[in-house]
């Protein structure tokens, strides 16, 4: 998962910062390498990694440098480098205070979050759960720096979560959702913990809260308008899990229902068209049912297996209902 646009978009780094070097021919010659590598980064990115670690060599207390070269690096999903950048990056120079060490420490962990996914196991293998111990101790530093980083918060109680401590990610991403309460995906992980703890009417709260917030989300790019609109989707479908826990059948068809209002821009499967087939014929709706079951087979077999059964399912529904 990428870093979440409320991360992405306030952490861009700025040009490399010439001030202060005085006379050191050491940091200027850095700061000339940096230059170089920033300029081939692009078409190069094996080449910049090189210059910039040069670039460190020549000054070690340039977390600037180092702050470009852990973004390559994660560009390029080095992610074990990078955790090791972004650690250099945070002790080179903290006599200044710079406002960035929050950031470095964001990152060292976001980078064990990915490291963890990377591996084959899964989150459950012994070398995941060893990552995501690891998130712990520099998002904790990036909260005691600024305790408003929503993110931290949010990645905090993703490896709570995967880590079994339940209580911890609840709090953790409660706290993301009261420091910026307009990033939808926040609204589905903490749903969809507290409805897999049996939790129904606090998940239900949650996902409607969440789904009051889309008139919020401000995104800049395509891949953030796909995101909030999968996020809203979720939210929905939440909505009709915490209904079918507290037994509320017409709030479950009338979330479901909104899902077909959610754009989506990439065709992809539309389960909840399939639930709210279910839901209509359990309701003694035949003619909804009907109608449902037959739009759902338009819709196209998602990668999950669960697509394949439903889809096959599907037919036999039809058949079994007399739909035409």
């Amino acid at each position: 998962m990428r870093v979440r646009g409320a991360v992405s978009s306030t952490l861009l780094v700025v040009g490399l910062a010439v001030a202060s070097i005085g006379c050191n021919k050491n940091a200027v010659d850095a700061q000339k390498l940096a230059r170089q590598a920033q300029s081939v980064q692009g078409e190069s990115p094996k080449d910049a990694i090189e210059q910039y670690k040069q670039a460190n060599q020549l000054d070690p207390t340039s977390h600037e440098i180092l702050d470009h070269l852990a973004l390559l690096q994660e560009k390029q999903k080095m992610w074990n480098d990078a955790a090791d950048t972004w650690a250099k990056a945070a002790a080179a120079d903290p006599q200044h205070g710079s406002d960035d060490f929050a950031k470095y420490h964001f990152h060292r962990g976001y980078c064990f979050w990915q490291a963890a996914l990377k591996e084959p196991g899964g989150l459950q293998s012994e070398t995941a759960k060893g990552f995501l111990e690891k998130i712990k101790e520099p998002m904790q530093k990036a909260l005691q720096k600024d305790k408003n980083l929503s993110d931290a918060w949010y990645y905090l109680g993703k490896s709570q979560e995967a880590l079994d401590d339940e209580q911890a990610a609840l709090e953790s991403y409660t706290n993301a959702i009261q420091t910026r309460g307009d990033q939808l995906p926040y609204y589905v992980d903490l749903a969809n913990l507290y409805l897999n703890l049996g939790y129904g009417d606090e998940g239900l709260q949650v996902a409607q809260e969440g789904q009051k917030q889309k008139d919020s989300v401000r995104p800049k790019t395509d891949a953030e308008r796909e995101e909030a609109y999968t996020a809203l989707y979720n939210l929905m479908i939440d909505e009709a899990r915490a209904a079918e826990l507290l037994n509320k059948p017409d709030v479950k068809i009338a979330a479901l229902e909104k899902t077909r209002s959610v754009p989506n821009p990439k065709n992809a499967a539309r389960e909840a068209e399939f639930q709210l087939a279910l839901a209509y014929y359990q309701a003694k709706r035949p003619n909804d049912a009907c109608s449902s079951i037959l739009a759902y087979e338009k819709t196209p077999v998602g990668k999950d297996p669960q697509s394949s059964a439903n889809h096959t399912d599907a037919t036999g529904k039809k058949a079994q209902w007399g739909c035409k």
